[in-house]
């Protein structure tokens, strides 16, 4: 079966199906959307705008999906109409509101369709805390420690690539490398680093970066992120901005 895309949010989720980097954008792209869910009713006569007014309450039908009660919610109404099989009625409603509404459920869109995807519950309370755009954990380095630094023996392009993309498409980002990275006090084996230079909300940049990255599979795990100041004095940072070629550097244009 074709997927031809309806509107907006499905030219996205396509998009992000085939394309980590665009992931960022699909979460955003999602919450600004309207969903679509099936009422276990008959339709209505009329159809149109109503206002859902406080305490009122919404029947939801809730599926099995992957082992577990997931409920329903679908990306336009002919991906809804194709998976009835009696007649029932829909309603469409913001994203956001939504989930405020189903807080603790979780969610699948489009399930039986090409283009889907379900939705964690932690998924779902990070999308509306907004913790979702923040770093997973943050390290501060209170003392001075001795690491090894270098390249990897595997370098991991399809990660690489998915940041490029991201990157240029966040004009606050300069330039970003990456290093195969050792600390014997605290790691059993040498992981992947990323180095990044910014000069606006390290913060979200980083959330973006880490929502990219995740689905990818990287030769040497765990991947962390590090803000490089260009402040000098860092061992590690005078190594990425003095020995190690940047993976994405943004283009200047010059004015003639």
């Amino acid at each position: 079966m074709s997927f031809e895309p309806e509107n907006k949010l499905e030219e996205s989720l396509m998009k992000a199906a085939k394309d980590p980097a665009h992931r960022p954008q699909f979460y955003r792209d999602f919450l600004e959307a309207d969903i679509f869910i099936i009422q276990p009713t008959p339709s209505p006569e009329e159809s149109g705008l109503i206002i859902l007014e406080q305490a009122k309450k919404i029947a939801i039908q809730s599926i099995e999906f992957n082992g577990k009660p997931c409920l329903p919610i679908f990306s336009s109404l002919p991906r809804l109409q194709a998976v009835l099989r009696e007649e029932a009625g829909y309603l469409a409603l913001n994203t956001l509101e939504f989930l405020k509404i189903t807080q603790g459920a979780g969610l699948v869109l489009n399930p039986g369709s090409d283009y889907g995807k379900e939705f964690s519950t932690k998924e779902i309370q990070s999308l509306l805390d907004g913790s979702i755009w923040q770093p997973a954990q943050v390290h501060e380095v209170e003392a001075p420690i001795q690491v090894q630094v270098g390249q990897p023996a595997n370098y991991p392009h399809q990660l690489t690539e998915a940041l490029t993309r991201l990157f240029k498409g966040l004009k606050e980002v300069k330039a970003a490398y990456l290093a195969h990275f050792f600390n014997p006090a605290e790691d059993e084996k040498p992981h992947t680093l990323i180095g990044i230079e910014v000069t606006g909300d390290w913060d979200r940049i980083v959330g973006e970066a880490g929502l990219v990255a995740k689905d990818i599979q990287i030769p040497d795990p765990p991947l962390d992120f590090m803000q490089i100041k260009g402040e000098g004095g860092s061992g590690i940072e005078d190594y990425f901005l003095k020995e190690c070629r940047p993976f994405y550097k943004r283009k200047l244009f010059g004015l003639f």
